[in-house]
Parts: structure tokens; C-alpha cells; sequence
């Protein structure tokens, strides 16, 4: 019970962490509101969607770092890792001031005329779909690396490095599973005529959503006890 209760406080304790629960509460109201048809619970999915996203407002200062460091992906293996990470920052520090925009718009700071707010809307969302698909190439890369290295391993290598590699593989499996989920999600967040977008109704979306947030939880955990 008191490890259970360790991995709650070390989840809830961290800013990612508790993003991931409040992202799972979030879709969970709006998925049984809509399930049930009460507006209270979905209002309550769209305030806790809205504390997330001013949370967001100020991860610009480690997102810079984050790209600062990373640079031009040196360190990586390939260059065509290198190129997908590069390219992932540039999408993901993008994102964060279309967001803050669509944000400032929303709350009357600034005035933006209908047209050009609906577009910083879609291109919010079609940098997030972008930043998804783009960790989704990374994860089978990644995959396809870890199944190398065991095809690599010779019989009289020990069974627990097969047993690691074989743990990886399945966590990202199920976490390329979970970016398809969330990419889903995202383009029937667009407009009519993108793809899928708004073909979806609220309720499987928000079943979608539901499910990628246990799914997240889930991952959290599985690489926790992995990397001990």
C-alpha cells in the first residue's frame, strides 16, 4: 500500500505527472457528460482543459532550453534523427505562442477579426497534430532500433537484457498506439474538410481522449518500474 501510495505523491508531485492526471479528469467529465448528456460535466472538462492550457503559458522558457540544448541534434545516431528532432522543436515552439495568441484573443486582450482568429485556432491545432505525428515516426524508429539490438544479442547472452529490450519494445508499441489515439484526436479538432476533422462526434472523441490519458498513466508507471 505504501508503494502505491509513493508512485501517487511522485505522479502528482511532478508538473508532467499531474498535467497527465488532470488530462484524464478532463476527459472523463466530458466524456460522461456527454455519455449522460449533462452540460455540467462537460463545462466542468472544459475548465480543467483550460487550467492545463494556462499551465502551458509559460512553458516557454524550458521549451527554448529544451531546443537550445538539443541544438541541431548532433548527439543522435543519424541524421535523419537528428532532422526529426530538430524539426519536432520547431513545431513544438511553435505551437507555444499561437496557443498563448488564440488565448489572448479569448480573453479580450487582443482583438483579432473573426478570419484570423479561426485561423490561429486551426493553425494551433495543426501544429499539435503535426508535433504528434512527428513523435509517432520517432517512436517506430526507435522501435525498429530495439529490435535490432535483439536480433543482435547471441544465445549465450543473458536472458535479462532480452527481457529488457523485449519490456521496451512492448512499452513502445503501446505508446505509438497511444500517438495514434491522440492524432486522431487532434485532426477531428479541424475543420470540415481536413481529413477526419469534425467527423468524429464529442462523445467518441472524448472516448479517445479518455483512453489515451489511461493509457498515458499507464506508460508513466511501466517506464518507472523499467528504469529501476
Amino acid at each position: 500500500m505504501s508503494s502505491v501510495m509513493d508512485d501517487i505523491y511522485e505522479l502528482l508531485d511532478s508538473y508532467n505527472g499531474r498535467d497527465k492526471v488532470v488530462r484524464l479528469a478532463c476527459y472523463a467529465c466530458k466524456l460522461y457528460g456527454c455519455i449522460q448528456g449533462e452540460k455540467s460535466w462537460q463545462v466542468a472538462g472544459s475548465r480543467l482543459s483550460n487550467a492545463r492550457m494556462m499551465l502551458r503559458l509559460f512553458d516557454d522558457i524550458p521549451m527554448i532550453r529544451h531546443t537550445y540544448n538539443y541544438g541541431l541534434g548532433k548527439h543522435e545516431s543519424s541524421k535523419i534523427a537528428a532532422l526529426l528532432g530538430v524539426l519536432a522543436n520547431m513545431v513544438d515552439q511553435a505551437f507555444l505562442p499561437v496557443e498563448k495568441a488564440c488565448w489572448l484573443h479569448d480573453v479580450g486582450v487582443i482583438k483579432l477579426s473573426t478570419v484570423t482568429a479561426d485561423r490561429l485556432e486551426i493553425l494551433s491545432t495543426a501544429l499539435w497534430a503535426g508535433s504528434l505525428y512527428i513523435s509517432l515516426i520517432q517512436t517506430f524508429r526507435s522501435m525498429r532500433h530495439v529490435w535490432w539490438s535483439r536480433d543482435c544479442l547471441s544465445a549465450e547472452d543473458a536472458c535479462e537484457a532480452r527481457r529488457n529490450l523485449d519490456a521496451r519494445l512492448i512499452i513502445q508499441a503501446i505508446t505509438a498506439g497511444k500517438l495514434c489515439l491522440d492524432i486522431t484526436h487532434a485532426v477531428s479538432c479541424l475543420p470540415s474538410g481536413c481529413l477526419w476533422g469534425e467527423k468524429i462526434g464529442g462523445t467518441k472523441v472524448s472516448a479517445i481522449a479518455t483512453f489515451s490519458s489511461v493509457i498515458g498513466i499507464g506508460l508513466y508507471f511501466a517506464r518507472k518500474r523499467l528504469l529501476k
